[in-house]
């Protein structure tokens, strides 16, 4: 299995006027999702048990599987937002849409996304994904 670009599910979103905000995963969801909050102006806060991990993953430690998770990238996936009274089915164009947080409103000393673990705790989510312009 090959990752396949979500080329149909962009154009639906499109289509139909779902999202709100939307990037693809490529540098890792930590990374773009830091990227879209901050030219969104909001934070977000992502669920942990909420993130789908690939059955191959079940090879790997939880917490190895979790950082794969939130900070691999080339996956070709979506990440988009909706205003919380949209509908958003659970496939679009055959493809499973899974929510893994909200949006919130950015507040003085809170960080740009806030990774909710299992256990209820609450951190700061950093990016840890590709980044194409760092600094040596």
């Amino acid at each position: 299995m090959f990752p396949e670009p979500r080329l149909a599910v962009g154009a639906a979103l499109l289509r139909r006027g779902l999202a709100k905000a939307c990037i693809d995963l490529s540098d890792g969801l930590s990374t773009d999702l830091a990227h879209l909050c901050r030219e969104s102006g909001v934070t977000a806060e992502v669920d942990e048990m909420a993130l789908p991990i690939h059955p191959l993953a079940g090879s790997l430690t939880q917490e190895a599987s979790l950082h794969a998770a939130l900070h691999g990238g080339e996956d070709y996936e979506l990440l988009f937002t909706a205003r919380a009274a949209t509908r958003v089915p659970k496939r679009i164009v055959g493809v499973a849409i899974t929510p893994i947080g909200r949006i919130v409103r950015t507040r003085t000393g809170m960080a740009g996304v806030t990774l909710v673990r299992a256990d209820g705790a609450r951190g700061e989510l950093k990016p840890g994904g590709w980044e194409h312009f760092r600094q040596a």
